[in-house]
């Protein structure tokens, strides 16, 4: 993997995050695919936003930012794994009981696993 790829994978799934915080910061009840909200799900939900524009934002400045470097791109890859790692886990319970809501949050979780797992271990190519 060259280091412009691993840049423009943290970039993308970067942007991308920043897509799915502000889409759940806007709409906190309409995209979690429930019917009945209580104050401390809009809280949740509003925490995993926050979450995620920040992942997004820090991914950004590291592949664009003046402060952009190979180690700061293969951080942002590495916390963003992290991230999704612990995003799967948590889906899975729900994917044993059959819960249907929790498809696509492990479905994405999973693809920002692997994609962001390659760019942190794989190692760059000159």
């Amino acid at each position: 993997m060259t280091e412009a790829g691993r840049r423009r994978i943290v970039g993308v799934l970067a942007a991308i995050r920043i897509g799915i915080g502000t889409a759940f910061a806007a709409g906190p009840n309409r995209l979690d695919g429930r019917v009945a909200h209580t104050r401390a799900d809009t809280l949740m939900t509003r925490t995993f936003a926050v979450r995620e524009v920040v992942l997004g934002v820090g991914g950004l400045l590291a592949t664009t930012g003046a402060q952009a470097s190979p180690a700061a791109v293969r951080r942002w890859a590495g916390l963003g794994a992290l991230t999704d790692g612990g995003d799967l886990a948590a889906a899975l319970p729900g994917i044993q009981r059959s819960e249907p809501s929790t498809w696509a949050p492990a479905l994405v979780a999973a693809a920002g696993l692997v994609v962001e797992s390659w760019a942190f271990f794989v190692p760059a190519q000159p």
